[in-house]
């Protein structure tokens, strides 16, 4: 019973400090979207988003190389580890459609990882804004597209340079692109699990 006990006790300030790098990580996201808004890019500095998310500079650099980087954020959801190796060993179900959309739905975030619709909007219009940004935010989705890529070539044996797998990828971060803007259009209120679902049910009846 101490064993198990002690087990228990170690085991949450684990939890407790993932939970605090999640929170302080939205801080920084948010702070770096907000003053770059008022602000613009060139009149916004590191110093100024650790201040508003009330962290320190040499903790910002903990999160992010630069504050362009945070004001992209993370880029396009990136699927878990576990659902990849499920996903590549030909899971979940052996459908190809359907599998794909397990994949990409374990990327979804959940809970308090995910996003405002007014942070999504903003973000959104500061590529309008800040053209600059716009390199750097592709150049993330591109590594996403890529992981991708490797992903559906490793389940078919095939290689990634060829056309198969580049093109299943791109269909299908071009479907998690639609899914996210329609997310933001209903403000919120449709579930993006559901949108995602649906958005995959109609790629998959045109196939």
């Amino acid at each position: 019973m101490i064993c198990k006990n002690m087990a228990m006790t170690s085991g949450d300030p684990i939890g407790l400090r993932e939970r605090k790098k999640r929170e302080t990580r939205r801080a920084l996201l948010r702070a770096a979207v907000r003053l770059t808004v008022e602000h613009g890019l060139d009149s916004v500095t590191v110093e100024d988003i650790a201040a508003a998310a009330g962290v320190s500079t040499r903790t910002f650099f903990n999160y992010f190389p630069s504050k362009e980087d945070a004001v992209v954020g993370d880029g396009p959801p990136r699927p878990t580890a576990a659902a990849l190796a499920v996903y590549t060993a030909g899971g979940p179900t052996g459908d190809r459609i359907d599998d794909l959309k397990a994949l990409l739905a374990s990327a979804v975030p959940t809970g308090d990882a995910v996003p405002s619709v007014e942070e999504m909007r903003q973000r959104k219009s500061l590529f309008v804004r800040e053209p600059q940004l716009a390199p750097r935010f592709m150049a993330v989705f591109h590594e996403t597209e890529r992981e991708l890529v490797t992903a559906i070539a490793a389940r078919d044996h095939t290689d990634p340079e060829e056309l198969h797998p580049q093109i299943v990828a791109a269909v299908a971060t071009t479907a998690v692109r639609f899914a996210m803007r329609r997310w933001v259009a209903t403000e919120g209120a449709q579930d993006a699990h559901s949108i995602l679902n649906e958005t995959f049910d109609v790629l998959k009846q045109g196939l």
